[in-house]
């Protein structure tokens, strides 16, 4: 089974970046701008009342694991 061991470690750090992706890296309020949340894998939100809109998608998943494994998070 050791044939598989890259490709599981591969999986492994794109399951633990996906879920670091998904934590709230800051949020922020700017005058005439609104209410912003910005997450760990580059997607902004702004919040208006009881809705929210995306303003910017995730980054790519080659972007997102390269920025999980700069954190120093796994």
């Amino acid at each position: 089974m050791t044939q598989y061991k890259d490709l599981v470690e591969k999986r492994r750090i794109m399951i633990a970046a996906e879920a670091w992706g998904e934590r709230v890296k800051e949020h922020y309020a700017q005058t005439g701008e609104g209410y912003h949340i910005t997450y760990n894998n580059g997607k902004v939100v702004r919040v208006e009342g009881s809705s929210k809109v995306i303003v910017k998608l995730p980054d790519p998943i080659e972007d997102l694991i390269d920025n999980y494994e700069r954190s120093g998070e796994c």
